[in-house]
């Protein structure tokens, strides 16, 4: 693999490709459960073990797939054969996901179609995202260029969450009259999901296929290198290894809190935007895109903030930022300083609130600090796995990174069924087209709240992660 730099054309070369992966995982993430529980009438909890199964199925095949890209041995390499196959399955299960359970009398049936899909949709991500977050690993071996990556790679990653996330809400989710003369949500008209899909997975395909002939000469054939062990004992030690590495289980320690509190806000806010604030689709575009360009926007400069201060100090000011974002909603609608629909004006026919402007800039504060957190995280365990390399002399890059998100998984996996129980808790009630106002007040206050108390104990947790610039540094030296 060369050492030289990577220029900026060739990271953003590589960094479609997680767009493919955001498309995918955002579009389960934005919509899942509101398709699940309002399309097919599941409940809450019943629609959220559906997720948590296939979350926790994927978080457990990440390390075995990470430890299968890395003894692989093939005229392409030991990543790119995996991210094209993996892509292209992604895609075709997407469309599936949105489209069989519909077609399907019982709830059973649903539900059973729910699992079976999403693990289909999780597996092929996870022979995708695995080998493919390796390979980001290795083309910029550099401290800083780790974080140059992964912020461009995130910074991608939310623009495409924006255009295939934010505008749907425009796109395929605009407000229809029904038969009855009265306005409807369009995401809870069944049909948008299928427009959706369609559109959705062509562009999954169209994004893999471009990441991996952008990046095909990191490619290398290499059929002659030696394989330690593609077999159950050598993947075991594998694992257990990087348990056993302390500066590993730090950043996983830290990351998986981190995570948890960003699923909590993720998988509440939908609620929260519909029964609570009730935004129309504009407003819901300008809500949900303005947190995904805030988290863009702070991915693309975290490498200011690392050159200048390094990780550490940039993952406190990352999750401050987050928390002050957090809390302010909390302040501003529970506490009584403004209504949800407070300040009503118009533009272009179209009638916005002052309420949706302070709940946008507030909502950008906290998803601005986690765009500052999850590409710091992702390039402090490349970091480590440098760290191994050099006193091991063995490449264990996917190994790494699928722990990693093995990890995370396993917390997202926690984290939706919680989510679940909180809507359940809150009173939000499956198939509703209103709520009442309990249930309404009830999910904004645990949408509030919830995230900025968790990640509070992840700054408490980066405390503990020893490894700067320097350290870095004198064991090149």
């Amino acid at each position: 693999m060369s050492e030289k730099r990577l220029n900026l054309m060739g990271i953003f070369k590589y960094a479609i490709g997680d767009g493919a992966f955001s498309i995918t995982m955002n579009g389960m993430n934005n919509f899942a459960m509101i398709y699940l529980t309002q399309i097919l009438g599941l409940k809450a909890e019943w629609a959220s073990l559906s997720i948590s199964i296939a979350i926790l199925w994927d978080a457990v095949t990440d390390p075995i797939m990470g430890h299968i890209s890395d003894n692989t041995r093939t005229r392409w390499g030991r990543r790119h054969p995996y991210v094209l196959v993996g892509g292209l399955l992604a895609a075709v299960s997407f469309v599936l996901f949105w489209t069989v359970p519909q077609v399907l009398g019982s709830t059973g049936l649903m539900f059973a179609a729910a699992v079976v899909i999403n693990l289909m949709i999780r597996t092929a991500l996870t022979i995708y995202a695995v080998p493919y977050t390796a390979l980001g690993f290795e083309i910029c071996p550099e401290y800083e260029d780790r974080a140059r990556l992964q912020g461009v790679r995130f910074f991608v990653n939310q623009v495409t969450n924006f255009v295939f996330g934010a505008l749907a809400w425009r796109m395929f989710f605009t407000e229809r009259l029904n038969d009855s003369g009265e306005m409807t949500d369009g995401s809870l008209i069944p049909s948008n999901y299928l427009i959706m899909a369609i559109v959705l997975s062509s562009f999954i395909a169209i994004l893999v296929s471009a990441c991996c002939f952008g990046t095909r000469q990191f490619a290398i054939d290499n059929r002659d290198d030696e394989i330690e062990g593609n077999n159950l004992k050598e993947f075991w030690n594998d694992f257990s290894d990087i348990f056993k590495d302390r500066l590993a289980v730090n950043v996983f320690m830290f990351f998986v809190v981190a995570q948890f509190s960003m699923m909590l806000m993720s998988q509440t806010q939908m609620f929260t935007y519909i029964f609570y604030m009730k935004f129309s689709a504009l407003e819901k575009t300008i809500v949900h895109g303005g947190g995904m360009l805030a988290f863009a926007f702070c991915s693309l400069n975290l490498s200011k903030l690392v050159t200048r201060f390094d990780k550490k100090p940039a993952g406190y000011i990352g999750m401050a930022l987050a928390m002050f974002g957090g809390l302010g909603l909390m302040v501003v609608f529970r506490g009584g300083l403004m209504a949800p629909q407070a300040g009503p004006f118009n533009i272009g026919g179209e009638t916005l609130h002052l309420s949706m402007l302070v709940f946008a800039f507030l909502q950008m504060c906290w998803w601005g600090g986690c765009g500052m957190v999850v590409p710091l995280a992702s390039s402090m365990i490349a970091d480590v796995a440098a760290i191994n390399e050099k006193k091991t002399g063995k490449t264990k890059n996917a190994s790494y990174a699928s722990v990693f998100t093995f990890c995370q998984k396993a917390a997202g996996s926690i984290g939706i069924i919680i989510c679940g129980k909180i809507l359940s808790l809150s009173g939000i009630v499956s198939g509703a087209k209103d709520q009442t106002v309990d249930a309404s007040n009830n999910i904004a206050l645990m949408t509030f709240i919830s995230g900025p108390i968790v990640i509070a104990g992840a700054m408490l947790l980066l405390r503990r992660y020893p490894i700067t610039r320097d350290t870095i540094r004198k064991l090149t030296e």
